[in-house]
């Protein structure tokens, strides 16, 4: 409302009749709130940034909201009435995104017409194009940009109304909230300190000049001001505020995954991924809490990728997948690629079944190639140059139940080893186009990898490879940190140079690398495998299909590679996510078998003679049975053996896993057999003392998490269980050697020196020359010295169950 002017009884007119001037229609403090409220504005933009691509944004975001607040002061300033000022604001930011966006298509460039609302529809749409197909930061392009504008013009308008027009300058914070909430669900680092801090001081700068709105207004010189003690009671309070809003956070546990003012980035997004599943895809890896939770059940050998779309063209700022709608098929039958590669003469078919209550997605997941779908509601039409299939739509249903049939080549490494380069028109040029600016580590890297090999196969395999040596880490956090949370030649050139990041970046990496190598590729994303549950389904025709599950935090993306007359394969260069596919399993020799071996041949003892068998005697034939006299002591033997089987059940998990625990020991130092009962094999000696370790952190509560690589598990087993500084060092040391002898390139060892053998002289494993090796006794120091550390600070309850009953038991039945 808008206040009105009180006399002063002395200055009123009297009998003297002399009239005594009015005052300014307005305090002078009037246009300082108003400015405070566009100040306020203003600052809570700054946290932005991030969430657009450099600065070219704020110029026009700022003339919005300066237009807006400037209109409303002058609104108030000729006393127009109170309804009237938010209609003055609102008029004012239609004109001013006019004169920004529409200018030849207005009157005087100002007033919109038809052809301006008509424009005004198209750049709707160029921003909803940007929120599905790009991450943030995303491009300053003019659709997003002006929907920016014509957001932050409403929340200046809804600020300046509540803090100036109606006086209720605290209620003023939804606005700026609702501003600064858009960093927080869009940001990967969430909004950020400084821009947080900004905002906080924009807020405090509205409450303060409400304070002086509400000062008496015949009030003159000194008098305007609030008193010194009110002005510092108030700075204190807000600087109390502050600090401990950004100090609560690193004390309180579990305040560090918070949305203000860092932290994870506030999710409101459950299940829907758009028509671009890579904006959603790190932050879905990231989530605390699975969402988006689908069930496939199938007749394959194996568990499948679920695809759903594709990125092929990598000459844009951002890679988002093609529509292709000039060329896509109506339908969900008869489907095929687009090559012919008889694909369907060296195929058998896989039948699946997908459903889901809570994913929505304008793309159809099914493995590839789909041929045919069952049951799937709505419109949907597919491409035959990626088989992926789309609503008409373009809206999903949560609510999934449909079956495919797809065709499963069969690959094996023979047959891919055969292969040549595919020629010049055997595909699309889209799947081998590079753009011009390819960075200079892709072609260094891919010069390095590919130096020995010779053909599409081998080349693939080379690259695959690079990706998964030990120069590369898996991480969901380095992307976030460095600044690459996406896609694009300058994100994957970074990516190159930290050697650290997730499915996207490797996916991403390979599908360019092999382009340079001359190898057709694209980007494949969708679902990994993802857990069995259990279950088994009848499909439609009376087969049994085994159930998975996946949600979220299976969100994956793999490359694909062409290969002339067998068509689009998969590889998979992610290390510690996905299944590699048997045919680009990297051959490398199994060095703690063949250690066992050689040890078992030197050590087995020459064969004794045997001696005749001595027949057993038997009894007379009329030697009648003897039968067992009645007494007392059967009831105290059913006690006694009720109560042994009882003692056996509590301690039959200790027995096993001691009994793990020995044969691990045995096959370490190479006197164990190898396949023998509870043979829990995965790789050579330092595999056999990593597991070891592991299991015994998950003993003790130390739970792994779906996306921990060995570096990441091995640091959070560490700090979360208090290691001193012995077992810490061995640990790592365990952590080092596994992922040398784990990701090592093939033929090569963990270690700095190679022998013909493969196996290293220097490295953290050294030499393993058969049984009882220092390097043996070594790995298993490390594991004992880790062991008694964990026994040595855990409760006595906590040691108890770890011995007693040990989660790593059921920890590995389930996998």
């Amino acid at each position: 409302m808008t206040a009105t002017q009180t006399r002063n009884p002395a200055e009123a007119p009297g009998a003297s009749g002399v009239r005594v001037p009015r005052k300014p229609a307005r305090p002078p403090w009037d246009g300082a709130a108003a400015g405070a409220s566009a100040v306020a504005v203003l600052l809570c933009m700054v946290g932005l940034h991030g969430v657009f691509e450099g600065w070219s944004w704020f110029a026009p975001l700022a003339l919005t909201t300066v237009t807006v607040v400037s209109a409303m002061a002058a609104a108030r300033r000729f006393r127009f009435p109170t309804a009237a000022v938010p209609a003055a604001g609102l008029a004012a930011l239609v004109v001013v995104l006019t004169w920004l966006f529409a200018s030849s298509r207005a009157f005087f460039g100002l007033i919109p017409t038809g052809d301006t609302l008509e424009h005004a529809a198209v750049l709707l749409s160029e921003a909803q194009a940007t929120i599905m197909n790009q991450v943030p930061p995303v491009l300053a392009e003019p659709g997003i940009v002006f929907v920016a504008c014509l957001g932050t013009g409403l929340i200046a308008l809804l600020v300046d109304t509540l803090a100036t027009t109606l006086r209720m300058p605290a209620a003023s914070g939804l606005g700026l909230l609702s501003l600064l909430i858009v960093p927080a669900i869009l940001k990967p680092d969430s909004v950020g300190v400084l821009p947080f801090l900004l905002a906080a001081a924009g807020y405090l700068l509205v409450l303060a000049t409400g304070t002086w709105q509400e000062r008496p207004r015949s009030s003159a010189g000194p008098e305007r001001r609030p008193p010194r003690r009110q002005v510092g009671t108030a700075a204190g309070i807000g600087a109390v505020a502050l600090v401990a809003a950004l100090a609560l956070p690193a004390v309180l546990p579990g305040f560090t995954q918070g949305t203000f003012p860092q932290g994870s980035r506030l999710n409101l997004w459950t299940g829907g991924s758009g028509l671009n599943p890579v904006v959603a895809l790190g932050n879905d890896l990231r989530q605390p809490s699975a969402s988006g939770r689908i069930r496939y059940a199938t007749d394959s050998a194996q568990a499948l990728y679920l695809r759903s779309t594709t990125l092929e063209d990598f000459s844009g700022q951002r890679w988002a997948p093609d529509l292709r709608t000039d060329s896509r098929r109506a339908g969900l039958q008869g489907m095929s690629p687009l090559e012919d590669d008889g694909l369907a003469a060296n195929a058998q078919t896989v039948t699946t079944q997908v459903t889901s209550e809570s994913y929505a997605s304008p793309w159809l997941l099914a493995p590839y190639a789909p041929a045919s779908v069952y049951g799937a509601a709505g419109r949907w039409s597919w491409d035959p140059k990626t088989m992926t299939v789309i609503a008409e739509d373009q809206l999903g249903s949560p609510r999934l139940s449909y079956e495919v049939q797809s065709l499963s080549p069969q690959i094996t490494p023979s047959t891919l080893e055969q292969i040549g380069v595919a020629p010049e028109n055997a595909v699309d040029p889209v799947f081998t186009d590079l753009p011009a600016d390819v960075p200079e580590s892709i072609r260094e890297a891919v010069e390095t990898a590919t130096a020995t090999a010779q053909g599409p196969y081998e080349q693939a395999m080379a690259i695959q490879g690079y990706l998964r040596g030990p120069e590369f880490s898996y991480s969901l956090d380095a992307p976030v940190e460095g600044g690459y949370d996406g896609n694009g030649m300058g994100v994957l050139d970074r990516f190159m140079e930290e050697k650290s990041g997730y499915c996207t970046h490797y996916a991403a990496a390979m599908a360019v690398m092999a382009r340079e190598a001359g190898i057709p590729s694209r980007m494949a994303l969708g679902f990994a495998p993802g857990r069995t549950t259990g279950n088994t389904v009848t499909g439609t025709d009376g087969t049994v299909l085994q159930e998975y599950e996946v949600d979220s935090r299976d969100a994956h993306a793999w490359p694909e590679l062409y290969f002339h007359g067998m068509g689009w394969v998969r590889f998979e260069p992610t290390p510690s996510r996905g299944s590699v596919p048997a045919y680009s399993v990297q051959s490398r020799p199994d060095v703690g078998q063949a250690l066992r071996d050689e040890a078992l041949e030197r050590e087995r003892p020459a064969p004794a003679a045997t001696a005749p068998a001595t027949p057993a005697p038997t009894a007379p034939a009329n030697a009648a049975p003897v039968a067992p006299a009645e007494t007392g002591a059967g009831r105290y033997l059913g006690v006694a053996a009720g109560v042994l089987a009882a003692a056996g059940a509590v301690l039959a998990p200790w027995a096993l896993r001691r009994r793990r625990r020995t044969l691990r020991r045995r096959w370490l130092d190479g006197s164990g057999i190898a396949g023998g009962a509870g043979a829990d094999q995965r790789g050579g000696p330092a595999t056999l003392a990593w597991d070891e370790a592991a299991d015994t952190g998950l003993d003790y509560g130390h739970v792994p998490r779906l996306a921990d690589s060995p570096r990441a598990f091995a640091q959070r087993l560490a700090h979360d269980a208090g290691l001193p500084e012995g077992a810490a060092l061995a640990l790592e040391r365990l952590r080092s050697a596994y992922e040398q002898e784990a990701y090592a390139a093939p033929g090569l060892a963990a270690g700095s020196g190679t022998t013909g053998s493969g196996i290293t002289g220097s490295g953290p494993l050294g030499s393993l020359p058969g049984s009882g090796a220092p390097d043996a006794e070594r790995l298993w120091a490390d594991v004992s010295t880790i062991r008694e550390s964990f026994a040595a600070s855990a409760p006595p309850g906590k040691r108890l169950r770890a011995l007693l009953f040990p989660a790593s038991l059921s920890s590995r039945l389930r996998r």
